[in-house]
């Protein structure tokens, strides 16, 4: 990150790591993620904090956060681009079952069309993120739902919100995406009441938090044929323990929280323009709303 910055403002000073901190009254902007708790209040003229990531729970569950100072998070075209090729990808491995036959190659039927039916992908968060996956499947020909907090309009997008627009949404789904934030509403709501609502067959695909996801609840689902199968690429602990039970279920495909990354090279701008306002006194880009979490 140093380096892309420095690429286009080479006079900025930049300090990586509080151990590399010369000045503690110097510091006005914070670039963090998984910082230690408390960490900011040393640096009393702090401006604005940026979390290096699309989310801010990281950030937010530091308890001894400095009051007032505004809290702005990343938007990356690059980012949802990659997300939305992870996700895409990993619908076509089902619905086309590419799966079965790298796993199965000695019992393959020459010349038999295999393509599992169902064309409802349904999206947890209309955000930056959810806006972009529901745009790719919908140019592939897709069905597509979402649900949100509060009630969005994306064209094409059949969008709901609250408990009951979501039970609406889940029992038509044949592809559930999670791409929710993590805060207190989102906390354990895949479970096994919210599951048990999508159609029978269904395909869960996780990509937003692990917390959102009631781990134990998941493989009843999935032994007794409810869910057809699921993709985590977030957990609740990660690296995902050795003995974890997800790694030796057939249903399960893993992946090591890689749907997508954050190349320094184009954020790059947006954190500078971010410093450069802080310092001024402007207004901030993606800015977090510290009500909603996100």
């Amino acid at each position: 990150m140093r380096s892309s910055l420095k690429t286009l403002d080479a006079e900025l000073k930049i300090e990586i790591g509080p151990e590399n901190v010369k000045n503690q009254d110097e510091v006005e902007f914070a670039v963090v993620w998984n910082h230690p708790e408390g960490l900011l209040l040393n640096y009393p003229n702090l401006k604005a904090i940026l979390s290096c990531g699309h989310g801010a729970d990281s950030l937010l569950s530091d308890k001894k956060l400095p009051e007032g100072v505004p809290i702005v998070c990343l938007r990356s075209e690059i980012v949802a681009e990659w997300m939305s090729e992870y996700l895409l990808a990993v619908v076509l491995l089902k619905r086309r079952k590419l799966m079965e036959h790298a796993t199965n190659q000695g019992i393959i039927e020459w010349g038999i069309d295999i393509r599992v039916s169902g064309n409802q992908v349904s999206v947890l968060g209309l955000g930056f993120l959810g806006q972009a996956a529901a745009k790719v499947f919908l140019q592939m020909g897709f069905n597509v739902g979402g649900w949100s907090r509060t009630q969005k309009r994306v064209k094409g997008v059949k969008c709901y919100t609250g408990i009951e627009g979501l039970n609406e949404m889940l029992i038509k789904t044949d592809y559930l995406i999670n791409l929710l934030p993590l805060t207190i509403q989102t906390h354990d709501l895949l479970n096994t009441e919210t599951l048990s609502q999508l159609k029978r067959g269904a395909y869960l695909i996780n990509v937003g938090r692990g917390e959102t996801l009631v781990e134990e609840d998941l493989i009843p689902l999935l032994d007794d044929g409810h869910l057809s199968g699921a993709c985590l690429d977030v957990f609740r602990t990660e690296p995902l323990a050795e003995g974890h039970p997800f790694w030796k279920h057939k249903k399960i495909l893993i992946t090591p929280h890689n749907s997508s990354s954050t190349p320094p090279y184009t954020v790059a701008p947006q954190i500078l323009e971010n410093y450069r306002r802080a310092i001024s006194g402007h207004q901030l880009f993606n800015l977090v709303d510290l009500e909603h979490g996100y």
